[in-house]
């Protein structure tokens, strides 16, 4: 199990207004958010190939893409 503590007042109050002490929701939200930050890097990356002509088949690309998230 992870703890973390949070040293931003403003962040801890946004957080128990939004979840109160459920922290099986704060749990939830903050996996929810780390996987979209890491879908986030990963086009980012993505972009940064195709803008250096690193791209790949499209239908490639969809079975990593599936492969990778399901």
């Amino acid at each position: 199990m992870l703890n973390i503590q949070i040293d931003n007042p403003d962040l801890e109050k946004n957080i128990e207004r939004a979840y109160g002490s459920d922290e099986k929701s704060i749990g939830r939200a903050f996996s929810e958010f780390i996987q979209h930050q890491l879908i986030r890097n990963d086009v980012g990356v993505s972009i940064e190939q195709l803008d250096s002509g690193q791209g790949l088949p499209m239908d490639q690309v969809m079975r990593d893409v599936k492969a990778k998230y399901e």
